[in-house]
């Protein structure tokens, strides 16, 4: 289907008040002399019972040879062709009639049927212009329902929900009330405007799970949701049809697109099936593979509940996007991991929340749950770890001011932000904030610029000490860059680590993220890193007894150690085979599930999703030692420098 568009409708619309007095006018019952012919109403009849039967007895009327009949019988045909969704077929019944019977009566009731037609895809101005002005007192009532419903819709969507508008919703339900098709849909469009819009099946939700009123076009799809629940899979592709017709601009009318596909394919489901998206060849082969041991690892370690179904997405987002399509409408997955490239998960999330499947992303970057409720987060999180270094930093030690130093891209400039939200949510200040070139190699003139030395000539011989009036310092950088840049710090004589210049000063902490969880930010980092901070998730030679039994059966298993990507994939994995197992094949039960499911004996401290479907983590607060990267102890536990001791010498 084409994209709706609304191009040019303004500018063919009347002004609300007119249009609804034209609407209104002339809207009693028709007269003998402009009822269709009694074999043609005798076929229509069928159509209560069997739409298929009157559709046959229809088009043998329309190639008949009672000349009398034959504009009739083309109008209705076509009409129970569009009622039925055949819109080719129904369009061509109409340009049939218009053009065999010019000066015929039911050539304006023609004319409207194309544009309702029309209306399904490309909602134009030309289009509304049609529906606003033909005549239709000849036109069968369903034709008429529809384009009060279209039009009362369009004055709605504009801001005019007038008390004439009000009655063009009610006159639409009365001339719908002969068929239960058009009845629903226009039920269905326009219930926020009718006083009593229930129905048989009009069960779709008017409140959120917040209890805030569902807009018109949300409760509709909420009612194709329903329809796709009950298997009733010829009103789901209904209803998206109306939606895209009524609300063609919408969200909504995108995601009902991607229902109706579920419906056109059968919707297969197969419980415990889940499918698994990783760029298993190229550039991140590596990672994907540790991804996929890891997972496959928690799958047998609880008993092999669930079938993953790998699939390559090439790291590509269209490779995802065609590979989630496939393991949903082909192979029946109720559930999603993966995928792992931000950009593959910026354009499957939309994909995944309008199929209504769950899907766990393994990305830390972005924001994958803003697509909707289908969507989670598996991964650390950026925000995550930035909460947890703000609660220690500021909660724990105290600490209230704060210099930043970033690199300048995606991550420093997201990792930057958050950081000062975190901060002045607990009253704290961001002092002074300088970012640097990350393909540079020497830093020291963002140093001198973090000490506010920039321009300063101090005489020949004396120090120039930073002017440093903040309690820390956050530098969100990997280890290898962030060991540069405290080198380039020190160098420009602020304290760090257990570096002190000649001048002396408190020492100034170094905040970071698991970036610096790496064995080599020891040796790398030398003084000026001692005892620098960062949080992170996992830590394999310290941990309780989860995390001891893990790294015992990851190395059996893979004659390596496990490092936090594959503990994070591992514990993901068991969260989602939990949710699985107690949702079966109903995506939407996995999803609640999903919400609920608590692990017991997590090894990256994952409890669960949270409200933000992001995993609930309890990190780690990690130091760098003088031998090794350890847990995060008061500084009373490390023993300071003694008194008079040199101080060490810059880089």
């Amino acid at each position: 289907m084409r994209r709706p568009t609304r191009g040019g409708a303004r500018s063919a619309r009347l002004p609300g008040l007119l249009l609804a007095g034209l609407l209104l006018t002339g809207a009693g019952r028709r007269g003998q002399q402009d009822e269709a012919p009694e074999p043609v109403t005798q076929a229509v009849a069928l159509a209560a019972e069997d739409r298929g039967a009157a559709i046959a007895a229809l088009e043998r009327l329309a190639g008949g040879e009672q000349a009398e009949l034959l504009p009739w019988a083309k109008v209705w045909a076509g009409e129970q062709r569009r009622l039925a969704g055949d819109l080719a077929v129904a369009r061509g019944w109409f340009e049939a009639a218009a053009l065999d019977h010019p000066t015929h009566p039911v050539k304006d009731a023609a004319v409207l049927g194309m544009a309702l037609v029309d209306a399904e895809g490309t909602l134009s101005g030309n289009t509304i212009a049609t529906i606003q002005l033909k005549d239709t007192e000849v036109a069968p009532d369903t034709m008429r329902a529809d384009r009060l419903r279209v039009l009362a819709r369009t004055a709605a969507n504009e801001g005019t929900p007038t008390r004439k508008v009000r009655e063009m919703a009610a006159q639409a339900l009365e001339l719908a009330s002969a068929d239960p098709v058009v009845a629903e849909r226009v039920r269905l469009v326009l219930a926020d405007l009718l006083a009593s819009p229930s129905g048989p099946r009009d069960d779709a939700p008017a409140v959120d799970a917040q209890g805030q009123a569902l807009s018109p076009p949300a409760r509709a799809l909420a009612g194709a949701r329903q329809a796709l629940a009950r298997r009733d899979f010829a009103q789901v592709e209904l209803q998206a049809r109306t939606i895209a017709s009524s609300w063609p601009d919408s969200p909504e009318a995108t995601q009902a697109a991607l229902l109706a596909r579920r419906a056109a394919a059968g919707d297969p489901t197969v419980a415990g099936r889940v499918g698994v998206l990783l760029p298993l060849t190229g550039e991140y082969a590596a990672a994907s593979a540790r991804i996929k041991d890891a997972i496959t690892l928690a799958n047998q370690q609880a008993g092999n509940p669930l079938e993953l179904v790998f699939v390559d997405t090439k790291a590509t987002a269209t490779t995802a996007v065609a590979e989630l399509e496939r393991l949903v409408l082909e192979k029946g997955c109720v559930a999603l991991v993966g995928p792992l490239h931000k950009d593959e998960v910026a354009a499957a999330a939309p994909i995944a929340q309008g199929l209504g499947v769950p899907m766990i992303t393994m990305t830390q970057s972005g924001d994958p749950t803003a697509a909707g409720e289908y969507v989670f987060g598996g991964f650390l999180s950026l925000q995550a770890q930035v909460e947890a270094l703000v609660a220690h930093a500021m909660d724990t030690l105290g600490l209230r001011t704060f210099g930043v130093l970033h690199p300048r891209n995606a991550y420093g400039d997201s990792a930057r932000d958050l950081f000062g939200s975190a901060v002045a949510r607990r009253g704290g200040t961001v002092v002074r904030i300088v970012p640097y070139d990350p393909n540079d190699k020497d830093y020291r003139d963002e140093a001198r610029l973090l000490g506010n030395k920039l321009g300063r000539r101090p005489e020949k011989g004396t120090a120039d000490p930073p002017n440093i009036d903040f309690d820390a310092i956050f530098l969100p950088d990997s280890f290898r860059r962030s060991t540069l840049v405290a080198s380039a710090l020190a160098y420009e004589e602020f304290p760090v680590g257990t570096f002190r210049p000649r001048f002396g000063g408190e020492g100034v902490p170094l905040l970071g993220l698991n970036g610096w969880n790496n064995p080599s930010v020891v040796e790398e980092g030398a003084d000026y890193m001692r005892g620098a901070m960062f949080v992170d998730a996992f830590l394999p030679d310290q941990g309780g007894p989860a995390v001891t039994a893990f790294v015992a059966t990851y190395q059996g298993s893979f004659d390596r150690e496990p490092v936090l990507l594959d503990a994070v994939a591992y514990d993901t994995a068991r969260v989602v085979a939990a949710a699985v197992m107690a949702g079966g094949e109903d995506r939407d039960e996995i999803r609640d599930q999903l919400g609920k499911v608590r692990l017991i004996d997590p090894v990256t401290g994952a409890r669960g999703f949270g409200e933000g479907r992001e995993i609930d983590r309890d990190l780690l607060v990690l130091r760098v030692g003088a031998e090794r990267i350890s847990l995060w102890r008061p500084p009373e536990a490390d023993a300071p420098p003694a008194p008079g001791a040199p101080p060490a010498s810059p880089p």
